[in-house]
């Protein structure tokens, strides 16, 4: 079912729902007001009887039936009784119905009464008279008022079907209306491959819920297209990595096989050989780290610890050539503060690999790593005097196998970084870059910290 049926199905059932208990109010307001109404008319009329009867001396009974027919409305099975103070009948207008004296003293003890007889209204009324107090009661069917409500019932229902089909029809249309941009945008999609992903979709004129699909949908192909060229450019690097030793490995064994060599001609062929086997040893190493972090948390792996001491501890273990200067903000409960969740190992690689290449690309010159706490965050800072990335190779650093263009002349394979922006990552920080270029890169990693 297509989601505009659902939808018309949907608001014609919740429409139909509101107009079915309208429609029941309607009809039982109506029938209490048209019973309402009809004990008003017994009541009028047995007033009206009283008051006639009272004045028996001056119209005969017969008299009194001649006004009754003429000035009061007829009503279908119509009986008036009237009863003196004994209980005694001393008006009947039809002779079978002749109340027993329980209903009589009912109406008397409550001064009106009303009750139901065979299907029919019946009132009481209690009429206090200088000639004596009387008992009327009047009975009649409601044969106006029932086909009143029948009619209204049929009215109702048919009111009802037609405002369905209505409701339906028109929900159907108005969901078409309401859908369309939707419908527009899924051609749209239909028409974007992987060849094509600079393409967008095109924004609605009104800032409403379209809008912003198409928006958010813009921002994705944007994201994939980001992601399809990091891709292709982690294929590039990753063929010029892995084909550079390959080329070399190959090119040495042919060289090799052409003629007869001496034993150190073959020795340093196959030292040269195992260099760059053992380059394609690191290179598959390094990613195949970035792919399995499945064992990162695992119980084993996860401590507590100091990342002051951490810090302290990669600054001893320099070698003689290397210098880094270490500052740790002096702190308050540093034991507390400076203490971190997480795999103490991935943590001390992370930080090792941007310390070296602040060494290696500024050819040992000294390397500086801060460490503060600020704002419920620990601040950790590697500032290095280097050659420095430049700006359009920054959005790529972190991106395995990609090395930029200063760079190429250093020996790597660009899998550090990535490697250390996921391991900072994994522990819920982040890692900012600023860089210079022959001026230095500054490294800010984050991490949050909750005390």
């Amino acid at each position: 079912m297509t989601v505009r049926n659902r939808l018309s199905l949907q608001f014609t059932l919740i429409s139909g729902i509101i107009l079915s208990g309208i429609f029941v109010v309607i009809y039982f307001l109506s029938a209490r007001f048209m019973k309402y109404y009809f004990y008003n008319l017994l009541k009028e009329r047995a007033y009206i009887t009283a008051q006639v009867f009272l004045e028996r001396d001056e119209l005969a009974v017969r008299k009194f039936m001649d006004i009754q027919q003429k000035y009061l409305e007829s009503i279908p099975g119509e009986t008036l009784n009237i009863y003196d103070e004994n209980n005694q009948p001393v008006f009947l207008e039809e002779s079978k119905y002749n109340w027993p004296p329980s209903l009589v003293n009912m109406v008397r003890a409550k001064g009106e009464y009303r009750f139901t007889f065979k299907d029919k209204p019946g009132l009481g009324i209690y009429y206090k008279d200088n000639q004596g107090n009387f008992v009327v009661i009047a009975v009649a069917r409601n044969k106006y008022g029932k086909a009143q409500l029948n009619n209204l019932a049929w009215i109702l229902f048919t009111l009802f079907i037609l405002g369905l089909l209505i409701i339906f029809f028109s929900s159907r249309w108005y969901a078409r209306k309401a859908l369309q941009p939707i419908k527009d945008v899924n051609r749209q999609v239909k028409d974007i491959r992987a060849n094509n992903l600079h393409l967008r979709v095109a924004r609605g004129k009104n800032q409403d819920e379209m809008d912003e699909l198409a928006r958010n949908f813009n921002d994705l192909l944007e994201r994939l297209e980001i992601a399809f060229a990091r891709q292709q450019s982690f294929v590039n690097n990753a063929s010029h990595e892995l084909r550079t030793p390959l080329t070399t490995i190959i090119g040495e064994i042919e060289v090799s096989l052409q003629k007869e060599r001496n034993p150190q001609e073959y020795v340093q062929t196959l030292r040269s050989v195992l260099d760059e086997s053992e380059k394609l040893h690191r290179i598959s190493n390094g990613l195949l780290m970035l792919a399995q972090t499945d064992w990162w948390d695992l119980p084993g792996n996860m401590q507590f610890l100091r990342l002051d001491e951490l810090l302290t501890e990669l600054k001893e273990n320099r070698t003689k050539e290397e210098t880094l200067h270490l500052t740790i903000a002096p702190i308050n409960h540093p034991e507390k503060v400076y203490t971190l969740f997480g795999n103490r190992e991935l943590l001390k690689l992370a930080i090792e690999n941007i310390i070296k290449n602040g060494f290696k690309y500024s050819h040992n010159q000294p390397v500086n790593v801060e460490l503060i706490y600020k704002n419920e965050q620990l601040l950790l800072t590697v500032s290095d005097q280097g050659i420095g990335i430049p700006e359009k190779d920054l959005e790529n650093i972190f991106m395995p196998l990609f090395r930029g263009e200063n760079a190429r002349t250093y020996k790597g394979y660009g899998i550090g970084l990535p490697l250390s922006e996921k391991i900072i990552q994994f522990h819920k920080g982040k890692i900012l870059v600023k860089s210079i270029v022959e001026k230095g890169t500054h490294f800010t990693i984050i991490f949050p910290i909750s005390l």
